[in-house]
């Protein structure tokens, strides 16, 4: 039996061109996998930003609501010191344009059977806004506010039950919520 002679490839039998070539086709291979996945990142990062302007959206309501109402009864005749706690159902709803669809549909019969007309269309608008990218969103046509799920009270003249029933009727009338989800609390004085 004949041994085979093993042959040790070395760089100069590849030749400089071809190991250049391999070396431009790895780079090219490498900016390429980098650049998509820098696209495939930058939706969460979108999502991610969205969803921390909408809580930071939020916040900001629920804070400007909780000033207004304690200056308020900050100013009512024994009610005192305020704190307040408003907590929401859900975020702020856009209502959008919707699409109008029309169908139109036509069927023609003779008496005796003989010719048979059938004709169908149907047509779609949609109302989408696009800005000088091309980039396009819905239209929306109204914002609407979020609902108060509840209010908490905690004032120093809660222990009055006529400042409590003024301080929760002050909470039902500006906010629109049942009485059921309005609490007042006496506040603890510190001296």
């Amino acid at each position: 039996m004949e041994k085979k002679e093993r042959r040790k490839i070395t760089l100069k039998d590849f030749g400089v061109e071809k190991i250049l070539l391999i070396a431009i086709a790895g780079v090219i291979l490498l900016v390429t996998n980098v650049s998509e996945w820098r696209a495939r990142a930058a939706p969460d990062e979108t999502t991610e930003t969205q969803n921390t302007a909408a809580v930071s959206e939020n916040e900001a309501y629920i804070e400007s609501l909780e000033n207004k109402l304690i200056h308020i009864l900050e100013n009512v005749d024994g009610v005192g010191q305020v704190e307040v706690m408003i907590t929401l159902q859900a975020s702020r709803e856009s209502v959008l344009n919707k699409d109008d669809t029309e169908e139109l549909e036509t069927e023609t019969e003779t008496s005796d059977g003989t010719q048979n007309e059938r004709q169908s269309s149907r047509s779609e608008n949609e109302t989408v806004l696009s800005d000088e990218n091309g980039e396009s969103a819905p239209y929306v046509i109204k914002e609407l506010e979020p609902e108060i799920a509840g209010v908490v009270i905690a004032c120093e003249g809660a222990d009055n039950n006529t400042v409590a029933a003024s301080v929760t009727e002050a909470a039902q009338v500006l906010f629109g919520i049942s009485v059921n989800r309005i609490k007042v609390l006496k506040m603890e004085v510190h001296q």
